[in-house]
């Protein structure tokens, strides 16, 4: 993403304090566009200006079981004060399918797929998404596909 022209910071729970403070400091000003973190920022960090999530992988428990509370709490950034924005999965295999059903019957919602194979439509859509919030997912062997 740096090679394309995106400042991108990158936090983790190996990072000590004061480096997190200054990752999201920068990401807080704007200085930082993308933000990439692991589960250390599901919850507890209110930054008003995210209007996009991409969940890599769908959150599970240590059972291996969805951890709707973990994914309400990652998709929420989007929603911050009265805001929308567009949640995206990343959706590979058997297993990720079954997780995303079950999110989706849990929440009581139908997530919508979008297209990889036009990038034009792709884009279209995630920017529609984003004026009502949506949350919608991506099948990986349509990205390995298009590329």
């Amino acid at each position: 993403m740096t090679e394309d022209g995106h400042v991108v910071t990158v936090l983790h729970g190996a990072r000590d304090a004061s480096e997190r403070d200054a990752v999201m400091d920068s990401f807080r000003s704007g200085k930082s566009k993308v933000l990439i973190t692991t589960n250390v920022l599901a919850r507890g960090i209110d930054v008003n200006q995210v209007n996009m999530v991409i969940n890599y992988d769908l959150p599970v428990d240590a059972r291996g079981n969805p951890d709707f509370e973990t994914y309400l709490h990652r998709i929420g950034r989007t929603g911050r004060f009265g805001r929308t924005g567009v949640s995206i999965a990343f959706i590979h295999d058997q297993k990720s399918w079954k997780e995303l059903d079950a999110f989706q019957q849990y929440f009581g919602v139908e997530m919508i797929k979008i297209p990889t194979k036009d990038w034009e439509e792709t884009e279209e859509m995630i920017k529609a998404g984003i004026k009502p919030f949506y949350s919608i997912f991506l099948t990986v062997q349509h990205l390995r596909q298009s590329n």
